[in-house]
C-alpha cells in the first residue's frame, strides 16, 4: 500500500531556489467558493481531479489523479492478508455528451496489517491519461468497490457495487496552445528526484498526487508541478520570469514569489515549486502562476486552488458528511444551504466560529457542545446504519438534534393492543393518527414502530433552535413500512422535522 501522507521529503531546496515568497496585500483577486467539486458522491467518499497538458501533434493530455481512502475500501480476511478490489472508470465527453476518451482498470488490493485497512489518512493512488482534440469536456470518474453489493435490496437484486462519483469539466482548449503557455496546475503531496522506483515519475520529478488539495495539520508546504510551453528557443536560449501568488476570498494577495527559468533547447519544460502556507488560517485559497514579459505584464498564467484544514475532523474521509449534519444540526435551512455551499477550508473556518459561540465553558480546553455532538453522531452510526449512514436516518437525524429521548417505546411484532393504531390513540391527533394508520384498509396493522418523547425540549446543541413553539414536549414516530429495520419518520410533534 502506498501511503499517502509521508514525511516532508529532505532536500527541498534542490528545486526552485531563486524563489523568495514574501507576504502582500492590496490586488483585488478574489476567489470564488467552489463547493466540494473533487470529492466524491454516493456510497464511497473519494477524492479525484484533473490537470490539462499539451500532448503531441497538436492534441491535449489531461491526467487525472484519484485517491481512496482505506476506510472506504471493504478488505476481506485472508489467510494471512487482507484483500480489496476496486474497479476505476474514466470517461471524457465532448459537445452533446460524446464519448472524447474512455478508460476502465480493476486494481487488487493487499494488506498485511488490519489497522491500516481502515485508515482514513491512508489510502490509494490512481492515475489516468487520456489524449483528446483541442476543446472542453466535462469528465466521470467512478470508483466501485467490487466485494460489497450496494445497501438495499433492489440494488442487491442487480448486483450493483458500492460506488462513488466525481463529475467535472476541463479546458483544454486553445488558451493551452499559445505561445508562451502554462499547463494545468498539479498540486501535489510530494515532489522529490526521480529515481529508479519513482511510482508517480514526471520527467526528472517524482510528483506524488495530491487530487484533494488539503494542506495544513499534516502537511504546511505546498508543492505543485507545472509545464511551460513556447516556441524552440534561439541558438543563445531565453529566459523566463516566473511569478507565482497565493491569495484568498478577501481580494487579498497573501504570498509572492519570484523566479526565473532559462531554456536552451524544446518546446515544454517541467518545473515545480513550493510555497510554506503554515500562517494561512483555515479556508480557500488559489495559487496562480504567471509568466511576466516587459513591464511586468502576463504573458501566460494557470491556477489552480487548494484548502488549508488545521482540524482533524476535515482530514476524516467522511467528513464532508460530518459537515452536512453538523449544518443540519446547528444551523438554520438558509444557512445551512449557504453552508453547503462552501469548500472544504471554509466549512472549517465558518463551523469553529459557531462551535467556539456555543462552547458551554470557553475558558477550558474541551468543547462539551462539539464532544456531545460528535458522540451523537457515533451513537447514531452505531445503531441506525441500514442503507445509508445512521447520520443520515431519521432516527439517527432525531438523536443528533435532540439527543437522548426520554422514552423509547419499541415495538418489533406488534399485535393486539400493541398495534400502532391503538398505541397512538390519545398520544396524538387524530387527524394525524388516521393518516399514520389508515384503519379504513380492514387489515391488522403489523408494521414495527418505535415511538420516541422527549418531555420538554430535549438537548439542542444550539438552544431553541426550530423550538420556539414547543412548550409541552416532543413526540416522533417511526415505522418500519418494509419489515426490513429501515425506520422512516411517520410522525414528528415539531415542525420542520419531517
Amino acid at each position: 500500500m502506498r501511503r499517502h501522507f509521508p514525511r516532508a521529503p529532505h532536500g527541498l531546496m534542490l528545486l526552485f531556489l531563486c524563489a523568495v515568497w514574501f507576504p502582500r496585500t492590496g490586488e483585488a483577486v478574489g476567489v470564488p467558493s467552489p463547493g466540494e467539486p473533487n470529492v466524491s458522491v454516493g456510497d464511497i467518499r473519494y477524492n479525484a481531479t484533473a490537470v490539462a497538458y499539451r500532448h503531441e501533434g497538436g492534441d491535449a493530455r489531461v491526467e487525472f489523479f484519484i485517491r481512496v481512502p482505506y476506510r472506504e475500501i471493504k478488505f476481506v480476511p485472508s489467510t494471512d492478508h487482507f484483500e480489496a478490489k476496486l474497479r476505476v472508470t474514466v470517461e471524457l465527453l465532448g459537445k452533446g455528451g460524446r464519448r472524447a476518451g474512455y478508460e476502465q482498470r480493476e486494481a487488487k488490493l493487499q494488506s498485511t496489517v488490519a489497522e491500516a485497512t481502515v485508515d482514513s489518512l491512508l489510502g490509494e493512488i490512481y492515475t489516468v491519461g487520456l489524449v483528446a482534440p483541442r476543446g472542453k469536456y466535462h469528465y466521470k470518474v467512478t470508483v466501485e468497490d467490487m466485494n460489497v453489493a450496494r445497501r438495499g435490496l433492489v440494488y442487491q437484486m442487480k448486483s450493483k457495487k458500492r460506488q462513488g462519483e466525481v463529475q467535472g469539466d476541463v479546458d483544454m482548449s486553445d488558451w493551452l496552445f499559445q505561445n508562451p503557455a502554462i499547463s494545468g496546475i498539479e498540486l501535489a503531496w510530494s515532489v522529490q528526484g526521480r529515481t529508479p522506483e519513482s511510482a508517480f515519475a514526471k520527467g526528472t520529478f517524482d510528483v506524488q498526487p495530491h487530487p484533494s488539495a488539503y494542506y495544513g495539520l499534516f502537511k504546511d508546504v505546498i508543492s505543485a508541478y507545472y509545464e511551460i510551453y513556447d516556441v524552440a528557443p534561439p541558438p543563445g536560449g531565453r529566459s523566463y520570469r516566473i511569478r507565482s501568488m497565493i491569495f484568498g476570498s478577501a481580494s487579498d494577495t497573501l504570498l509572492e514569489s519570484l523566479d526565473s527559468v532559462r531554456v536552451t533547447e524544446g518546446t515544454a519544460w517541467p518545473h515545480t515549486l513550493f510555497a510554506d502556507v503554515a500562517s494561512l488560517p483555515a479556508g480557500h485559497y488559489a495559487l496562480r502562476i504567471d509568466v511576466l514579459g516587459d513591464g511586468e505584464q502576463s504573458m501566460a498564467a494557470s491556477q489552480a486552488e487548494f484548502d488549508v484544514l488545521w482540524d482533524l475532523d476535515s482530514w476524516r474521509a467522511d467528513a464532508s458528511d460530518w459537515y452536512d449534519v453538523a449544518a443540519q444540526t446547528l444551523m438554520t435551512q438558509e444557512e445551512a444551504y449557504g453552508f453547503r455551499q462552501l469548500s472544504r477550508g471554509e466549512k472549517e473556518a465558518k463551523l469553529g466560529q459557531l462551535w467556539r459561540s456555543i462552547d458551554p465553558t470557553p475558558d477550558t480546553a474541551e468543547n462539551e457542545a462539539k464532544r456531545d455532538f460528535q458522540r451523537r453522531v457515533a451513537y447514531a452510526n452505531a445503531h441506525y446504519t441500514i442503507y445509508e449512514k445512521g447520520m443520515f436516518s431519521d432516527r439517527g437525524r432525531v438523536w443528533i438534534q435532540f439527543g437522548e429521548p426520554d422514552e423509547i417505546q419499541i415495538e418489533r411484532l406488534p399485535v393486539s393492543d400493541k398495534t400502532l393504531g391503538v398505541v397512538a390513540e390519545g398520544q396524538i391527533p387524530k387527524t394525524s393518527k388516521d393518516l399514520l394508520t389508515k384503519p379504513d384498509q380492514g387489515v391488522v396493522d403489523t408494521r414495527p414502530y418505535e415511538i420516541w418523547t422527549y418531555h420538554l425540549r430535549g438537548h439542542e446543541l444550539v438552544q431553541h433552535h426550530r423550538m420556539n413553539e414547543i412548550s409541552a414536549g416532543m413526540k416522533f414516530i417511526f415505522v418500519d413500512e418494509q419489515g426490513y429495520g429501515d425506520y422512516t419518520l411517520r410522525y414528528s410533534s415539531v415542525s420542520g422535522m419531517r
